[in-house]
């Protein structure tokens, strides 16, 4: 699928890449000229009261993710402390509903999520659900020059 993306990552055609300004790589080992890009957790965020906490903090916690490849969303939570009771690994862009997703935890137990599927869960979440943000760091010398270059075209230079 040229020019698409399907299960959570974009695909281009090789020949476009020679076309671009910039290259990030979430993962892996950057070739030369790639801008390693690393997604660093911060602290969960109840969906209905928007208190903070750590996501260790949590307790008897479910985790469910439905990004294109949820072993790293719950690989995350276990790198923060938490070890999951259950994983539940949802389809990339897959609809939520009140239903499906409050069947997921038992009393007593805590939901923690990506901040993809809060998205879809905040008009109906449940005092027991959370999610966990996560910010997108550049690193290396490439994100200075890709600023300079995003500078240049904003000012249409």
């Amino acid at each position: 699928m040229a020019g698409g993306c399907r299960r959570g990552q974009c695909v281009s055609e090789r020949g476009r890449l020679k076309s671009v300004d910039a290259v990030i790589v979430n993962g892996g080992v950057p070739r030369s000229g790639e801008i390693p890009m690393h997604l660093l957790p911060g602290q969960a965020v109840n969906l209905r009261t928007g208190t903070r906490c750590d996501v260790a903090q949590l307790e008897h916690v479910v985790a469910m993710a439905g990004i294109g490849h949820p072993p790293r969303f719950f690989a995350t939570l276990k790198m923060c402390g938490v070890q999951p009771e259950k994983c539940v690994p949802l389809a990339d862009h897959q609809s939520l509903n009140h239903a499906d997703v409050s069947a997921l935890v038992s009393a007593g137990q805590t939901l923690v999520m990506t901040e993809k599927d809060a998205v879809k869960c905040r008009a109906f979440a449940e005092e027991n659900w959370w999610y966990l943000p996560v910010d997108a760091q550049l690193s290396g010398d490439e994100p200075a020059k890709l600023l300079t270059q995003l500078t240049s075209l904003a000012s249409g230079n």
